[in-house]
């Protein structure tokens, strides 16, 4: 199964969970959630939003990237937006793009330009060159699924 840009990974939670020597209880006062929610996440049936795994992160002293798994030599476009924190209307706005427009570029149907990745980057606090590389493999992920169904 392809993995889904913000999820999380349970085992990778459940660990930072007991490094920290919480409980689910313990992130959901901390969080201002339920405890069914922080349940959801370590069985995978629930995703945190953007701004609630940024925060997660925060609590448990990791990065984002350390609950989803994803590396910098594997991330999407989309990573990059999650990781940051932003939901997709919060992002486009932020870098001056129109929301249409970016979700677009975030599943690969938008060919990569770089002018355009110079403001998402200062949005992110990354290089212009990590979100083009980011949005290049968005689009070859694309490429390959539109492939598999033409060819």
């Amino acid at each position: 199964m392809p993995r889904r840009a913000g999820h999380i990974s349970p085992t990778a939670l459940r660990s930072a969970v007991a490094r920290r020597g919480a409980t689910a209880e313990d992130l959901a006062v901390a969080l201002a959630v339920s405890t069914s929610t922080v349940e959801g996440w370590l069985s995978a049936r629930r995703t945190p939003e953007p701004p609630l795994l940024v925060a997660l992160a925060r609590v448990l002293k990791v990065r984002p990237a350390d609950l989803t798994l994803v590396s910098e030599d594997v991330e999407r476009l989309p990573d990059l937006r999650i990781h940051a924190g932003l939901l997709q209307a919060e992002a486009a706005a932020a870098a001056g793009l129109r929301q249409p427009q970016l979700s677009k570029m975030e599943r690969g149907v938008a060919i990569p330009r770089s002018e355009l990745c110079e403001p998402l980057a200062r949005v992110y606090g990354l290089e212009p060159e990590r979100v083009l590389a980011a949005w290049t493999r968005s689009r070859d992920d694309r490429r390959r699924h539109a492939d598999s169904k033409l060819s």
